[in-house]
């Protein structure tokens, strides 16, 4: 394993969680949060897909166009998956999302962020 498919696998997880959550919005709510899915919650949703889809491209991207910049990349990508992994597992704890979904992503974000930190020292 090297960094170029650290950040191509981890680009490929995030498009399949902004296409999911840009295209299925009631399904993504409510299985994926335990949440009731409402007009407004899909609207959110459908932003935040957009959001993920561009991580997911850039991360896609990032092993192609940084060449020895990489590694400062990496991490930064290892900084960000930390705050992503604290907010997942603040929400699992606290009781504000349910279901496999987010026990799922908690697992794999915080397996990035430890793959992006060793993996760019």
């Amino acid at each position: 394993m090297n960094l170029n498919v650290i950040f191509k696998a981890q680009g490929i997880v995030l498009i399949i969680n902004g296409l999911g959550s840009l295209f299925l919005g009631s399904l993504w709510i409510s299985q994926g949060t335990g949440w009731e899915s409402t007009p407004d919650l899909i609207t959110f949703g459908q932003f935040v897909g957009v959001v993920l889809l561009v991580n997911g491209i850039w991360s896609w991207r990032f092993p192609d166009i940084a060449s020895e910049n990489l590694k400062s990349i990496g991490m930064l990508f290892a900084l960000g998956g930390l705050l992503f992994t604290a907010i997942i597992l603040f929400h699992i704890i606290t009781g504000a999302i349910a279901g496999a979904t987010p026990y799922i992503n908690v697992v794999l974000t915080a397996l990035f962020t430890v793959a992006f930190y060793f993996y760019s020292r």
